[in-house]
């Protein structure tokens, strides 16, 4: 129940933004204002020698097992905020060079290919709600493990034939991506107790997956070509399946989480 309503909740706000019923959000510093709140004058410096200093004693005392295993104890890490990390770069990613694999697959002009994109968008909130009405029928669990098999399925379509049906199986791809964000949000937070505030934060931290990855699919597209690239947001799918049908846990009997 509480993802489904968290999918409605969120299709709504993105809804309401673009209405202009919820207020545009302040403009943000600019890079100097940010360095300067992020990094405090005078605190660098000790900072860049302390902490080499401290991990080059913790190495030889065999400290490093104790600190990672205290670190995830104490701050809520587990296999959800890799799955996060993992399908925002798939998201992002697969949506960055969508235009770009649509003009180089059909040839098309970049209007046509913009307007393609859209299309996902529509996709995206088409999964969004359509989704939401599923989980009351289907475990969320249940979804999540279907959902990312079928986007594995129509992202190695897509690499194996850069065309017109590949361009439509990673249109469809938004389809099936639309869930996964507060579906693995909210089954990773579950059995969390006092943690769950902490670890909520890594899982939106998670979101670095969306610069990492891409940066990732830009570097093999120089190298292997873009097709290439796609094959990046297949093994995050994968992954996802995976976290979904290991390590999410799912109660006996419960059709909605």
């Amino acid at each position: 129940m509480r993802i489904r309503w968290l999918l409605v909740c969120q299709r709504s706000y993105e809804f309401g933004r673009k209405v202009k019923v919820f207020p545009e959000e302040q403009a943000l510093p600019n890079n100097k204002d940010i360095e300067a709140q992020l990094i405090p004058a005078g605190r660098l410096v000790p900072f860049l020698v302390v902490t080499p200093l401290f991990l080059l004693w913790a190495v030889p005392n065999n400290l490093n097992d104790i600190l990672i295993r205290q670190f995830m104890k104490s701050f809520g890490i587990n296999q959800s905020s890799a799955a996060q990390f993992l399908y925002v770069g798939a998201q992002v990613g697969t949506w960055s060079y969508f235009i770009s694999y649509v003009e180089t697959s059909t040839g098309v002009g970049d209007k046509a290919a913009g307007y393609m994109l859209t299309g996902t968008l529509a996709a995206f909130a088409v999964g969004r709600f359509s989704s939401a009405w599923l989980m009351k029928h289907f475990h969320a669990r249940l979804m999540l493990v279907t959902y990312a098999v079928i986007n594995v399925v129509l992202c190695l379509a897509a690499v194996v034939d850069p065309s017109w049906m590949g361009v439509g199986c990673l249109l469809t791809t938004s389809l099936f991506m639309s869930i996964m964000f507060p579906t693995i949000f909210a089954l990773g937070l579950k059995g969390m107790g006092e943690k769950t505030k902490t670890a909520g934060s890594f899982q939106v931290m998670a979101i670095l997956g969306g610069w990492a990855l891409t940066k990732l699919m830009g570097m093999l597209w120089h190298a292997r070509g873009l097709q290439a690239a796609y094959l990046v947001p297949v093994v995050c799918y994968v992954a996802v399946a995976l976290y979904a049908w290991l390590f999410a846990e799912a109660k006996a009997g419960e059709a909605v989480a």
